[in-house]
Order: structure tokens, then C-alpha cells, then sequence
């Protein structure tokens, strides 16, 4: 058994305030834990000990302990340590006051040969689970605090509990997965350098209950997938409901690969969550209980509380409804980045159950790369492979290549193969160009965030025309710089979305639209609607905009100077979401806005007319009460004989694109240098850089032979454009 002493006195509180850390071993390991700690552990999982007035009172117990310690970290003199000490043992004194005042504590009180135990009677936990608050006294000396757990269902009980030899060590034991009736522990106290001892610790639990649930579809009405959050309000845990998916396998034991998923979504569709493919029926400790049942952002969280009696069961049907049916009107929702691997139908059903527990009908199931291997392996690629079930679609797809410190992360989607040569690993449009000869789809991840340096390979390669699709929204997050320094550069690119699970929390979490108008849905037809930049991306409102009758991706050319009208329209709903604010902007720059804090006012529009002047490109976006956005693809109005772009900031815009380039140059250059100094052993991205070095700086060149071009189209346009001479 592993045992860690982890009881520390008040001053070596102040050396080793930042040092709590809750874990769980397969048996029992003691928490980390000082007084902050054993506070922390109190409030977060075991506040049902308390009553409400000890549970305030605890809350601002430990608000005093965080700044004490923070204090105590932070000074540099004698005095700021002293006074931060004499507020933790001030609050710690309140703790103990706290704890001697609750009525079921387990007291010991030690000898040199024996413990006495009051009271001797079997401690009677709420459930299956709970803690027992055991205060150890060995006479005069100092008081220390430690937190254990101890799973029944990974070992047999016994709880060891670690005592200084004199003093008072209080301890919060939690124990999980306790059997029903009556269980007895052995609870051994070690004490350094004294022989341990040990006594009997019985404890009861109540009959459980039962419960019995069904989710149906608003569509269909049929039995149907759904994310599930069930909690037992005695202690605030979520219970895994016994038909619930187990996702892990699908995961390569990447990123969070876990059956249980925490969306990243704002409120209590931000909590963890699990995906129940079909009714299920469970035993349940007695207690208060709330279910949060969620089937994606078009449909109406359903959030119920009820109660479980011993020995009875509770019967539940229900049925999340609609707020909206975005397929009504011709739009299908997209992930472009799930990863899972799908080897088998086992993993196939496994998946298909979680994209439609998240309504979310088009998933591109990629396989990743990187220079070394691959992972998320699939069967294969291609339309043979896809599973299809009714309107929902998993694609296998790709993301590869990919680097981290170099050029960046793309994908791909709707291929027939896998695109993958270490040998031309930092050529991404080569991948491009073998994608699209497949039919296939091309573009780049994370463009929202910038991480990977994207923008390098991006400089090299949107000016040839071979990105499809772009991330702007991911992990709840909206980021447009980089995408709105392209766009004003004069290139159209389509906003995509995807969720990076098992990085993200949940499939479809953000989502991207299609418009597919009124043709019958397929696949074919959903990839291409993205291709044509038919999209919108969101994370919770729903969006719609039109130039004239040009929708997302559209191009309207115009040889002479009228007005457009524009339309934009955001709505949600007042249990869902309610949008708050709807912009409309034109390089960038908002040039028409709409809020509201009504949130009975469900929806947000604009309608208005704008000069087409020298062309631009525009696009709407919004924001909704709870912190969910939506933006679409531009439409592109264009000037016969001028580009599209923001034209009094090309300058700034394609200096930025030269200092990408110079950075591609430096990192060719950079491993050349470790190369030629034998730092690189074993480093294949330095031997690939180099042999690649000569391709890729072509790249380089041709990328400044384009930018150059441009600035003469600049000057060459400064003649004709309006306003200008």
C-alpha cells in the first residue's frame, strides 16, 4: 500500500501553502492536504456534513486560509509571514470549532498500547458513499489535518491513518463504492516510531432505490442518444448512468480519454456529462436527485429534480424539444475535428451514438499525424467507409500534417486516402493538392488561437487558393485576427469549426453550418456546401445573412457604384440562449449593430443599405446571453478591376505576411545550424527541415514574388478606385 505522511504543522504551512493536490489511487492514498486542504476537500465534497450555517461559515474560513497563504507566499519580510501565520492558525482554530461542534465525528483517543473510540456504534453514511470526520488525540502538541479516500470497490477496507506520536491529527476519510448493509474497516493508526494501532470502524448505509429512465426524439419520438448529467444532491457528484456509452476506447489514450465529458459551454451545460445511448434502469442511493439531459444546441436542455426512496423505484420519461430545426431550413450541422478511432463496428456504434446525442450529422473522423506516427487509426477512407445512419454521417478524414513549433495544424476531409509522405512533411500544399484530387476538402486547424505558428504556412500557402476551410471557432472560442488579416488581404476563405475531442469536451460543443438549400442531404452534397463557402459557425445562436439574395461565399461583381441591401438576422431561445448583441462587419470594422438585454426578446435583426464602393468583404456575427457566439462566411462584393480588400491597410497587412515568411527562412536556417553542430540527434524535424530546406524556401520565394504583385496591384489600383487619385 502507498502511504504519503502528508500532516504538517502551522509553520511548515507557510513554507508549503501551494503545495495541495487531491488525487485517487486504485486503493487508498492520503490527499495532499494542510488545513487549506482539508478545508478545500470539505467544502467540495463532503459539505453535506455541515449544516448551512457551518457551510457559510467554512466558505469565509477558507476564503481567509487562501489569503493567508498567498500572503504568506508573497512576502518577503519577517512580519508579512508572521501576520499571515497568526491569521491561519486564527482560522484553523475556527475549523476546530467547527468540527468538535458536529454531532457524528469519530473520536480515538490514544495510549501507548491501545485507542478508545467514541462512539462505538456503526456510523451511518447518506449512500454508498461519504466521508467520516475521525479526530486522533495523543495528548499536548501540535494540530495537523489529512484527507484519505478509499475505494471498497478496488480493495478490501482498511484505512490507514497517519499520526504524529503526540498531539491532535484530525482526518477526513472518504470512502466510495461502499457495499450495502453493514461493512466494518480496519482502521490502523501509524505513528511514526510507536507501535500503530488499530480498532473496528462498522458502517451502515440504507437501501438503495431505483430508477428507471427513457429519452425520447422530438422528431421521431423513437428512443434516442442524449448527453446525461446526473447528479445526487447529497454531495453534489455526478452518477454514471449504468447504459452510459464508454467513449475511451475510441480516444488512443490521447487528450482527455474519458467516457465522461465536460463540454465547453457555459453554465450547467458546462458539467460533466455522460452518453446514454438507450433507457436505463439503476439502483440509486435515497436522496434528492437532478437530471440535466442535452441533445445539442438546437434543442432545449431538460433540467428535473426528484427524489429516490429506499426501496421504490422512479419511473422517468423525456423528450428535449426543438427551439429550432436548422435542417428546415437547409442548413446541416458539421464537426470538421473529431478524433476517434473507428477500427470496428463496436467503435463505429460507440460513435455514431455521441454525434447524434449532439445532433450533429456531418463528423470528419480524423486520423492524426505527425512526423513520427499516426494515431486514431481508421478501416479506411472514402465513401465506403462512412457510417451513415438516417441524416447522420461519420467521414473519415485526416489531420496531418501537423507541427507545432514549425508551420502549423491542417486538415483534411471527404478523402479516399490517407496523405502522408515524412519525406514532403513540410510541404502542405503537396497534401493539399493530393486531397483535392481525391474530391477531398483541405484547410487548417486552430486559426482561432494562432497556436502551431499557422500564420507561416498559411503566408506560403492561401495565396494559391488551396485552403477550403478555416477554425475560427474552437473550445468556445471566437478568434477572427488572423482570419480578418487574411480576408482584408483581398483571399476568401470559408469559416469552419471544429471540436479537438478528446481535446475538446464534447462533439459539436461549436459547430459549423452548411447550406444545402433545398436538395436532399448527403454527404457529397453537405462538403459541397463548405467548399462553396455556404457556412456559418456557432456555439449557440443561430445566424443568417444575405447581400441582395447573396448568401455566405457568394461573390456579387458590380461594374459601376449602387446599393446593396443587407440583411442579418440572429434568434434564439429564452430557455436555450438569447441573442444580445448582432453585428454586421465590412473588413473587419463594425458598421452596423444591434443589442439587447431583453431576454425575452428572443431575436436581433438588421436591414439596411450599403454603398458597394470599391468592394469588400462582409459578414455578420453574434453574441448571445450566455457567452455562445455565432459568425458566418463573407459574402464577397467585388469591383470589376479591384480587389476585395482592406486597401488603406495593405501595406501593414503584407508586411505581416513578410515577416511570416522570414520566420519559415529562420527555421530552415535554425536547423541547418543544429545539424552542422550535432544537436539533433534523434530530431527528425531538424534532418526533415533541412532536406526539405530547398522546397520549402521556394515556397518561401514564391510567396514574396505574390506579395510583391500585390503591392503593385496596390499602386496600380490607387488610379481607379473611388475616392482616391
Amino acid at each position: 500500500m502507498i502511504k504519503r505522511r502528508t500532516n504538517l504543522i502551522f509553520s511548515l504551512l507557510l513554507i508549503n501553502i501551494a503545495s495541495i493536490d487531491c488525487r485517487f489511487s486504485e486503493a487508498q492514498e492520503p490527499i495532499e492536504t494542510d488545513v487549506m486542504g482539508f478545508t478545500g476537500e470539505l467544502l467540495r465534497r463532503h459539505s453535506y456534513l455541515l449544516s448551512d450555517q457551518q457551510r457559510g461559515d467554512l466558505d469565509e474560513i477558507n476564503r481567509k486560509l487562501r489569503e493567508a497563504g498567498q500572503q504568506a507566499k508573497n512576502s518577503k519580510d519577517e512580519a508579512g509571514k508572521r501576520l499571515a501565520k497568526g491569521v491561519l492558525e486564527s482560522a484553523s482554530e475556527q475549523l476546530i470549532e467547527i468540527l468538535e461542534s458536529h454531532k457524528q465525528i469519530l473520536r480515538v483517543q490514544l495510549s501507548d498500547e491501545k485507542a478508545i473510540v467514541t462512539p462505538v456504534k456503526a456510523h451511518q453514511l447518506a449512500g454508498d458513499m461519504g466521508a467520516i470526520v475521525v479526530r486522533v488525540h495523543s495528548g499536548g502538541g501540535p494540530v495537523r489535518f489529512a484527507a484519505y479516500d478509499l475505494d471498497q470497490a478496488k480493495k478490501s477496507g482498511k484505512i490507514d491513518i497517519d499520526c504524529e506520536p503526540s498531539g491532535t491529527t484530525w482526518a477526513l476519510v472518504g470512502l466510495r463504492n461502499v457495499p450495502a448493509k453493514r461493512t466494518s474497516f480496519q482502521v490502523e493508526l501509524d505513528r511514526q516510531d510507536l507501535p500503530s494501532l488499530q480498532f473496528l470502524l462498522d458502517v451502515t448505509i440504507p437501501d438503495s432505490g431505483q430508477l428507471k429512465v427513457a429519452i425520447h426524439s422530438a422528431d421521431t419520438h423513437q428512443e434516442a442518444p442524449a448527453m446525461v448529467r446526473l447528479v445526487w444532491k447529497t454531495n453534489g457528484e455526478d452518477r454514471k448512468p449504468s447504459t452510459a456509452v464508454e467513449l475511451a476506447p475510441l480516444f488512443d489514450d490521447q487528450g482527455r480519454a474519458e467516457g465522461r465529458r465536460r463540454p465547453n459551454l457555459p453554465g450547467p451545460l458546462g458539467e460533466w456529462f455522460w452518453c446514454v445511448a438507450k433507457p436505463f434502469n439503476m439502483s440509486l442511493p435515497p436522496g434528492q436527485y437532478e437530471i440535466t439531459i442535452s441533445r445539442g444546441v438546437e434543442h432545449i436542455p431538460v433540467i428535473d429534480s426528484f427524489t429516490v426512496e429506499s426501496g421504490k423505484l422512479v419511473e422517468k420519461s423525456y423528450e428535449p424539444q426543438r427551439w429550432v430545426d436548422m435542417r428546415k431550413l437547409g442548413w446541416y450541422s458539421g464537426d470538421d475535428h473529431v478524433h476517434a478511432q473507428i477500427m470496428s463496428d463496436e467503435d463505429a456504434d460507440r460513435m455514431m451514438a455521441w454525434v447524434q446525442a449532439t445532433d450533429i450529422h456531418v463528423a470528419n473522423i480524423v486520423k492524426m499525424g505527425d512526423m513520427y506516427r499516426t494515431w486514431f487509426e481508421q478501416r479506411g477512407f472514402g465513401p465506403e467507409y462512412r457510417v451513415i445512419d438516417g441524416d447522420f454521417v461519420l467521414s473519415p478524414g485526416q489531420e496531418c500534417p501537423r507541427t507545432h513549433d514549425e508551420i502549423g495544424h491542417t486538415l483534411s476531409m471527404n478523402t479516399k486516402e490517407m496523405v502522408r509522405d515524412t519525406d514532403k512533411y513540410f510541404l502542405y500544399d503537396w497534401v493539399a493538392d493530393k486531397v483535392h484530387a481525391q474530391g477531398g476538402l483541405w484547410g487548417y486547424a486552430h486559426i482561432n488561437s494562432g497556436i502551431f505558428h499557422v500564420h507561416r504556412d498559411m503566408t506560403m500557402n492561401i495565396p494559391k487558393g488551396i485552403a477550403d476551410f478555416a477554425e475560427v471557432l474552437q473550445f468556445q472560442h471566437l478568434g477572427t485576427d488572423l482570419y480578418y488579416d487574411f480576408l482584408n488581404t483581398g483571399f476568401k476563405i470559408t469559416a469552419s469549426a471544429g471540436s479537438d475531442v478528446p481535446w475538446g469536451g464534447n462533439v459539436g460543443e461549436v459547430r459549423v453550418y452548411a447550406h444545402i438549400g433545398e436538395q436532399k442531404f448527403s454527404p457529397d452534397v453537405w462538403f459541397d456546401a463548405v467548399k462553396r463557402g455556404r457556412t456559418f459557425v456557432s456555439s449557440g445562436p443561430m445566424i443568417e445573412f444575405f447581400v441582395e439574395d447573396a448568401l455566405p461565399g457568394d461573390e456579387i461583381v458590380l461594374n459601376g457604384q449602387r446599393k446593396l441591401r443587407v440583411r442579418a438576422r440572429s434568434w434564439g431561445h429564452p430557455d436555450r440562449l438569447v441573442p444580445t448583441k448582432l453585428e454586421v462587419v465590412l473588413h473587419g470594422e463594425v458598421i452596423k449593430s444591434v443589442e439587447s438585454t431583453d431576454l425575452e426578446d428572443t431575436e436581433l435583426s438588421l436591414d439596411f443599405q450599403q454603398e458597394a464602393g470599391n468592394g469588400f468583404w462582409i459578414a455578420a456575427r453574434a453574441t448571445a446571453n450566455d457567452g455562445t457566439s455565432a459568425h458566418t462566411t463573407p459574402v464577397y462584393v467585388i469591383r470589376e478591376g479591384l480587389r476585395f480588400w482592406k486597401y488603406d491597410a495593405v501595406g501593414q497587412l503584407i508586411a505581416k505576411r513578410l515577416e511570416s515568411l522570414q520566420e519559415v527562412e529562420q527555421l530552415v536556417a535554425d536547423a541547418k545550424e543544429k545539424i552542422a553542430t550535432g544537436g539533433t540527434a534523434g530530431d527528425r524535424r531538424y534532418q526533415q527541415l533541412v532536406a526539405q530546406g530547398p522546397e520549402l524556401l521556394k515556397r518561401v520565394k514564391e510567396a514574396r514574388n505574390y506579395y510583391a504583385e500585390l503591392e503593385k496591384k496596390a499602386t496600380s489600383e490607387s488610379e481607379t478606385r473611388l475616392g482616391t487619385k
